[in-house]
């Protein structure tokens, strides 16, 4: 009987121990990363009350959000080594060691807060209360879409390749405060496209840089009390330019630690005096999971990126469940009454139709390059022959085909790179399920991508 006993008292204190084992699921240990904020991922004993992540050195422990025995946080790393700490309880804590590298790639992303020609700052809130932040506001959106576009190539095997963002000596995100060359009330009367070819040839003539896509909101953006119209509000991307609205960045976290708080925020947002974006969510949180994934979309665009059709890629409406990325549920809504518990395949992410093709993007790849060959890829569309013909000297990497305004199928050209290939008309509509192709897109080794129209009969 008491053998009985002990063994059953051996065996459940080797089970507990088990159980509290902490266990990082997406980064290894004594590895370098090339952007200073990562997420980690990881599991834990589901019973353990407190669960601790601590850089090494650093004054505050990170914030961290569970749910049964995963856990999600993000974690500031300084230049150079870092060791991360992560505690359950009082058990011996685990150790990560990290260091941190910054990249060389030339080619960045530069955050740009646009006033009107009287240079006022201040952004719609829906009360006097909201502190005007704003630069702390789009510093800490630019480093989660960098760090989440780290995190979806990564997942999908490209490695943690991401856009570089603009920093001061210190390491701080560099937000540009520019004045725009007319009054608010001049762009409150122009459509969107045409506000956005005003900015865009404002700002290549006045603050050029060929190695620089921009991310500008305007700051004047407002809801007109009489007639309820958004003025200056859009969201739009091409070239080296994504426009939007400020309409929703008093919703925006204003720092890493209340990034999280902010995807969980249910606090109801009131139509009557903001603009909801919260694709039908009608709170705090859903709007700023849709416009922060929004702006990462409109520079997808930028980064040569068309739509897509997977459902939960950033090219798609995917956008409006970025917070996923940082969670594990939407908080009550409008379009959920209670708590709703998502899985990892119901996280937004770059589908593999976008992420293939951005392995390719200049402003992705980590280090500066030496581009021998600068020409355009050359694509080919031959009737006749039933063919189309893609080809680059410099090798031909990814080929899209589209659907209308959307990419439906590509094929990601591995190993070495062929300098030319040659699809058949019968195989592309086999790839688009019978539909009828309109585009053919493709890059090129070198990073230059080329776009061809297929012609129609009249």
């Amino acid at each position: 009987m008491f053998q009985k006993s002990l063994f059953v008292i051996l065996v459940f204190t080797w089970a507990s121990s088990v159980q509290a084992e902490i266990k990082i699921a997406n980064h290894q240990d004594e590895t370098t990363v090339r952007y200073p904020v990562i997420l980690l991922r990881g599991t834990a004993d589901a019973q353990a009350k407190a669960l601790t992540v601590r850089v090494a050195g650093a004054e505050k422990e990170c914030v961290v959000v569970r749910h049964d025995n995963r856990f999600k946080s993000l974690v500031k790393l300084k230049h150079g080594n870092n060791v991360i700490e992560l505690q359950a309880d009082q058990e011996k804590p685990v150790q990560l060691k990290i260091a941190y590298d910054s990249q060389t790639n030339p080619h960045y992303v530069r955050v740009i807060w646009m006033t009107d020609s009287e240079g006022d700052t201040t952004f719609a809130a829906p009360s006097d209360d909201v502190p005007q932040d704003y630069a702390a506001r789009l510093r800490t959106a630019a480093q989660l879409m960098q760090t989440f576009t780290a995190e979806s190539m990564n997942g999908l095997g490209f490695g943690r390749r991401t856009f570089r963002l603009e920093r001061d000596d210190d390491g701080q995100i560099v937000v540009h405060t520019l004045k725009a060359p007319k009054k608010a009330e001049h762009y409150y009367q122009l459509q969107d496209g045409r506000w956005f070819g005003e900015t865009y040839r404002w700002l290549n003539q006045e603050h050029g840089d060929p190695l620089a896509k921009n991310m500008v909101l305007a700051a004047f953006t407002r809801k007109d009390p009489e007639t309820k119209r958004m003025k200056a509000h859009t969201a739009l991307g091409g070239g080296n330019l994504g426009l939007f609205g400020s309409a929703s960045v008093f919703s925006w976290p204003r720092d890493l630690d209340s990034a999280i708080s902010a995807f969980q925020d249910a606090k109801r947002v009131d139509p009557t005096q903001v603009h909801d974006d919260s694709a039908g969510r009608n709170t705090y949180w859903g709007l700023a999971s849709t416009t922060i994934g929004a702006t990462l979309h409109e520079m997808g665009h930028t980064f040569g990126l068309p739509h897509c059709k997977d459902r939960f890629g950033i090219m798609t409406r995917g956008f409006d469940h970025f917070n996923r990325a940082f969670t594990f549920s939407d908080p009550p809504s409008g379009r959920n009454r209670v708590e709703r518990v998502f899985t990892k395949k119901q996280e937004a992410y770059f589908a593999p139709i976008s992420a293939s093709y951005l392995r390719w993007s200049r402003w992705l790849q980590l280090d500066e390059q030496e581009y021998s060959n600068t020409a355009r890829p050359r694509i080919e569309i031959d009737a006749q022959k039933k063919q189309v013909k893609v080809s680059s000297d410099s090798g031909v990497a990814w080929v899209g085909f589209w659907v209308g305004s959307d990419v439906h199928s590509h094929r990601d050209l591995k190993g070495e790179l062929p300098k030319s290939v040659e699809y058949s008309f019968e195989e592309i509509k086999k790839l688009l399920g019978g539909k009828t192709l309109s585009h053919v897109t493709t890059i090129s080794s070198n990073g230059i991508s080329a776009r061809k129209s297929v012609e129609r009969k009249q």
